[in-house]
């Protein structure tokens, strides 16, 4: 990279066809990203260059780099038509003057989403460990605990009522959703062994799976639907066009306006992933130094696996999506799933804990079908027919091993 970049100020990077080629298209992406992190008294000036860039695109289907100069040099002629009125007029008023015309232009529900996006995320009260050995229940905004006592139970919000199970019916607190860093939001709690179901005030509905925490409001914004999710949940969302619906998970945003699909976003496992079945969603994460987002936009029978480590989204054709879902109906569905990630959820599913043995490696690969309407011991029979493994079982604790007629032929 040319050292000349070292100098440059914002605005001669908005004028630098190679930096605008970059944020747009990810030319010389690795190089870019390398001459950045060895520089970083270069990061703030391209981190700033790189949003107007960026918020010019949002509004724009298609913008190249000559694009994006001729609308930069219109913006630079306002600037000096005022520091004739107004001396020293900096930079940053320019910016400002840029963004708001950029935002009153801006009209796709995708982009409204991300111009107007809050930084601070929503912070659950429970820890992991709380969930995995607490009650299953629900938080309200006013901090109010509901205890929800049935291994499945139901919650179908409607006009600022809870109603649990077809029984219980809670006033919700009446004051409106609060947009601040403080959010008011109900809060579910599940541990390990538990399952709800739930009905959103707008019709669409959210199937929570076992060690999971979900929030919602009891009345959505105007300009998108938002929730927050830890753990595992199927959505079947109701279409409005005006109103995009957007799960917060991880480091990760999915968008949609109506369509069914699975989110698998559990805090201790390496990987988030979304697999649709029906509709269309947009998932987006942030660019290497944060430099944007990227978008990925989903088609049915797919699965967008996002890295945490690697902070990268994988697209990946799935025929038998629908075997993501089978745990709504008391099934565990896998096709040459790894064995480790079977008993993960099979741990969550019935609140125990398994203990595998160092020769049983990650990478040994099963495919089969699980009954979880049966009891563990059912569960593990069969699945020691299709692992080729021996299991014991002390209390909550179950010791997994290598099947010794197995062992006896090496």
């Amino acid at each position: 990279m040319n050292s000349k970049y070292l100098k440059y100020s914002i605005e001669e990077l908005l004028d630098d066809k190679d930096f605008i080629g970059w944020i747009l298209r990810s030319d010389n992406n690795n190089k870019w990203i390398d001459f950045i992190k060895n520089h970083p008294d270069l990061k703030h000036r391209a981190q700033m260059a790189s949003e107007i860039i960026l918020l010019l695109k949002d509004s724009h289907e298609v913008l190249n780099e000559e694009d994006f100069l001729r609308i930069w040099i219109k913006i630079d002629q306002f600037n000096q038509l005022h520091k004739k009125k107004v001396r020293n007029l900096k930079f940053r008023r320019i910016f400002y003057w840029a963004a708001t015309v950029i935002i009153l232009i801006s009209f796709s529900a995708l982009s409204y989403y991300h111009l107007f996006e809050k930084e601070d995320r929503f912070i659950f009260m429970f820890n992991e460990e709380q969930v995995k050995n607490d009650e299953a229940r629900i938080i309200l905004p006013d901090g109010k605990e509901i205890a929800l006592e049935k291994d499945k139970s139901t919650m179908v919000l409607n006009n600022s009522t809870l109603t649990i199970n077809n029984d219980s019916v809670i006033d919700l607190p009446k004051k409106d959703v609060q947009i601040s860093k403080n959010k008011l939001l109900n809060e579910v709690v599940l541990p390990y062994g538990k399952q709800t179901e739930l009905l959103l005030a707008d019709g669409t509905k959210v199937w929570l799976n076992a060690g999971s925490k979900f929030a919602f409001p009891s009345k959505f914004a105007l300009d998108k639907r938002e929730v927050y999710l830890e753990g595992e949940a199927y959505f079947e969302v109701i279409n409005q066009n005006d109103q995009p619906f957007v799960v917060n998970v991880a480091n990760l945003d999915i968008v949609v306006l109506g369509t069914h699909f699975n989110v698998s976003a559990y805090p201790e496992d390496g990987n988030v992933e979304t697999v649709l079945l029906e509709g269309a969603v947009i998932v987006s994460n942030p660019k290497s130094l944060g430099f944007g987002q990227n978008h990925f936009r989903l088609k049915p029978f797919q699965r967008a696996s996002f890295s945490k480590e690697k902070n990268e989204i994988k697209i990946i054709d799935e025929p038998d999506a629908a075997n993501y879902i089978a745990w709504t109906n008391g099934w565990l569905q896998f096709q040459q799933e790894n064995l480790i990630e079977v008993l993960d959820k099979l741990e969550r599913f019935y609140d125990v804990n398994f203990h595998v043995a160092k020769e049983l490696t990650s990478s040994k690969l099963i495919t089969g079908k699980l009954d979880l309407k049966v009891s563990l011991e059912d569960v593990l029979m069969a699945l020691a027919d299709v692992s080729e493994i021996d299991y014991r079982i002390d209390g909550d604790n179950i010791i997994i091993e290598e099947k010794i007629n197995k062992m006896k032929k090496r």
